[in-house]
């Protein structure tokens, strides 16, 4: 949880560095957030508030890209262009060079120290050159690994200064795109609501520019845990999910506190007569009161050296679970450990102790504290407390795991099954050949019988979102009343659809090589676009500026909705345009063992690109990573339920083991009296299970909201149910039922005689 929270916390500037987001609005009507904004903000910003001391940009160059030094090829990500001023403000940490000579010309690079071994071994980086996309660049600085705790990890910085050199449509001017991250750095103590209010009155003079869309600051430590915007440079985390887990955490502590109290005093009749002879020998009842706590305390610390080893052995396993990078233990790991032993010693140990030093010597030296109920209650109240906690926590597991399994067996809309897909050639797409290479793969894909159909598109579904272009789309003729909402787009060839399964609604979809001009739109966009139905849309013209260029296209389909994200998420608007040679090959199989024929494709392949690594995924399996997440959630929620069920169903086996040998004389006297074993088992237990009955009562409430709460966040969810809480409920109570009938029947077996053998 340490580690969630500890995002950007290496950066010494942290507490002073916001970036800069869009508010994409439709007149009045918020559309989306995207964490990307126009490159020249940053700098009309500086000049313009005395409380901006610097600013960064950060663009990204999308996907793989391929790195050429010398003969050798690599394919990385990570890869950005970025102002000088990165290295202060996002605290890049530079090994090699000049930190105040690097990015400031045109075709300058400086990496990740993981990427100047690779590339050249123990020879010194700087003065080297790597080819990028066939453009020259000069090493001149080499930086420390980014750490793990970041939200924007990159591997290698270009100057910024070389986009418009290796960008034909890039102008440091340009209003018409937002495809840059933007970072301020603050004097410290500056208002972050009154700086979001100068921005609203910077965009208000910009409306001929920015529309109606809104600039607004978020601070750099918010983005892991409190950001969910478009064109994230990775999946953030979710304050939620580490707040629920902290919970979870400290439910398992505090039912082995409770377990601790519970026997603690339950054993408070074995312990009176020691407590009544110390007390006639002279001992004050505050020396009773240490002598209990040093007892708790040693337990405690006891059982804090033996969880700190666990927790080392276990650490392994549980970074596989949850896919957190090693950490190092610190101080403050150490006073965590420490402060929960002391803590609990005081919390298990204080009211046992207090009860215990209480007693009345001469009661309990007369044998008459036999027959007290001191505490009772208080073990009852605790028993409740633990299985409400343990039923609430097996309901969450259980809802989870639906909600996760539904996502992955929902309609969406595409059939992913049985398709592979293969990065094109990055460093041969410039290649006036790309078009025919790309068309004779598929030729030669097809010749294979398995292969039922192949396309190539530039974006697939599960794909990052930033691997798709936007732009705001409107009617010809309509641009006010049809919104200029911000669209997804993408190129696809004729056979994507079909590749995909995904059907048309209306209209027909890319038929020749001739669809230039022509596109595709899905459900939603026509939606937005004012359409009252797909048939509407057919025929008309959308318009949209790229490159600063007002471009008309015809719309002749209109997709039905599918889900190009995860069903989590509501369906984008989409427009598809026409291109044959895009960055993704698509095959489908006819087969449910494609293993020989992705062989067959790997030939095909060599014979078109000869010398291009071969690498393929399967679509679907791509598609369900973007689950991950939901999945790591489910599987450490379920490790720390099974944690709490044991120990709760401990707890209970030696409450009532105690019980059942405080009342074997009663048995022996009911047995002898003529009750059988299963009047005794259900004398003993009965109690127990009505304690275990009043947990689940009180928890199917408190699950109820907690889960729903967290499904809220999901377009795409299950219905609650009520048997997703009654059988976590039984379940409970059946776990309990068994760990008390254990003994219970055990000590109903026993003859009498040995029970009353001393009466």
């Amino acid at each position: 949880m340490r580690f969630e929270r500890s995002y950007e916390s290496f950066n010494s500037n942290a507490d002073n560095v916001w970036r800069i987001t869009l508010d994409v609005y439709n007149g009045s009507e918020y559309v989306v957030t995207d964490c990307e904004t126009h490159a020249p903000m940053a700098p009309l910003l500086k000049s313009r508030f005395p409380e901006v001391i610097d600013y960064v940009r950060m663009y990204s160059a999308d996907g793989l890209n391929e790195i050429k030094v010398n003969d050798a090829k690599f394919l990385e990500s990570g890869l950005y262009f970025a102002d000088p001023s990165v290295v202060n403000i996002l605290d890049v940490k530079i090994i090699e060079g000049d930190p105040t000579k690097i990015l400031n010309e045109p075709y300058q690079v400086v990496m990740s120290r993981s990427d100047a071994k690779k590339y050249f071994g123990n020879s010194e980086a700087v003065g080297q050159t790597i080819s990028l996309e066939g453009v020259l660049f000069n090493v001149t600085g080499v930086f420390e690994d980014r750490p793990a705790n970041t939200h924007l990890k990159f591997n290698m910085l270009l100057s910024h200064e070389t986009l418009p050199k290796t960008r034909s449509w890039y102008t440091i001017d340009n209003w018409d795109g937002n495809n840059e991250f933007a970072y301020l750095l603050m004097k410290p103590g500056t208002d972050i609501a009154e700086f979001n209010q100068k921005l609203l009155e910077v965009c208000a003079e910009l409306k001929d520019k920015l529309s109606d869309d809104k600039y607004v600051a978020q601070p750099v430590k918010d983005i892991h845990l409190y950001s969910d915007k478009t064109f994230e440079p990775e999946a953030n985390g979710n304050a939620k999910t580490v707040s629920f887990l902290s919970v979870i955490a400290l439910f398992i502590i505090v039912i082995a506190w409770v377990n601790y109290m519970n026997l603690a005093t339950a054993r408070a009749i074995e312990r009176a007569r020691e407590v009544g002879i110390r007390k006639v020998m002279g001992s004050l009842r505050v020396q009773l009161i240490l002598q209990f706590l040093t007892e708790s305390f040693i337990v405690n610390l006891v059982a804090a050296f033996i969880a700190v080893a666990m927790v080392q052995m276990a650490m392994p396993l549980f970074r596989l679970l949850t896919g957190m990078p090693e950490v190092a233990t610190d101080n403050l790991y150490w006073m965590i450990v420490a402060g929960l032993a002391i803590v609990g010693s005081l919390l298990s140990g204080i009211y046992p102790a207090f009860v215990l030093s209480s007693f009345r010597p001469i009661t309990v030296l007369k044998g008459k504290f036999q027959s007290s109920s001191h505490g009772q209650a208080l073990r009852k109240i605790l028993v409740i407390f633990q299985f409400a906690a343990t039923i609430v926590l097996i309901i969450g597991v259980s809802v989870v795991y639906l909600q996760v399994q539904h996502l992955r067996t929902v309609d969406l809309g595409a059939n992913l099954e049985h398709t592979v897909a293969l990065r094109m050639p990055i460093g041969t797409m410039q290649d006036s050949l790309f078009k025919i290479k790309s068309n004779a793969l598929k030729i030669e894909a097809l010749r294979d019988a398995s292969i039922t159909s192949s396309a190539t598109s530039s974006c697939l579904p599960g794909i990052p979102i930033s691997e798709m272009s936007t732009s705001r789309w409107s009617i010809v003729g309509r641009e006010k009343e049809s919104g200029q909402y911000t669209y997804y787009w993408y190129y696809i060839d004729q056979n994507y659809l079909k590749t995909l399964g995904i059907q048309l609604a209306a209209g027909r979809n890319f038929e020749t090589d001739k669809e230039v001009g022509n596109i595709l739109i899905n459900e939603t966009a026509a939606k937005l676009l004012g359409f009252a139905n797909s048939e509407d849309a057919v025929g008309r013209q959308m318009t949209f500026y790229d490159q600063r260029v007002k471009k008309n296209s015809t719309i002749i389909g209109v997709v039905k909705d599918f889900h190009q994200r995860s069903p989590k998420e509501e369906f984008l608007p989409q427009v598809f345009a026409y291109m044959d040679d895009g960055g993704y090959f698509l095959a489908r199989f006819s087969n449910n063992n494609p293993v020989a024929s992705i062989d067959r494709l790997k030939e095909s392949w060599n014979k078109v690109f000869a010398g291009e690594p071969f690498s393929y995924f399967f679509v679907d399996q791509n598609f369900d990573e973007q689950y991950h997440a939901d999945i790591q959630f489910g599987q450490v929620m379920g490790t720390f339920s099974i944690l709490a069920v044991m120990i709760a169903c401990l707890g209970l086996f030696g409450l009532s083991s105690y019980t059942i040998l405080q009342r074997r004389k009663e048995i022996g006297i009911r047995k002898v009296l003529g009750a059988n074993v299963s009047q005794v088992v259900r004398l003993l237990s009965g109690s127990y299970m009505k304690v275990v009955l009043i947990s689940s009562l009180l928890a199917l409430p408190i699950a109820w909201v907690a889960v729903d709460n967290w499904l809220s966040s999901y377009t795409t969810r299950i219905t609650l149910n009520a048997w997703m809480f009654i059988i976590p409920a039984v379940m409970i109570l059946f776990l309990a039922l068994i760990t008390v009938s254990f003994q219970t029947i055990r000590s109903a077996l026993v003859n009498p005689a040995i029970s009353l053998k001393d009466e």
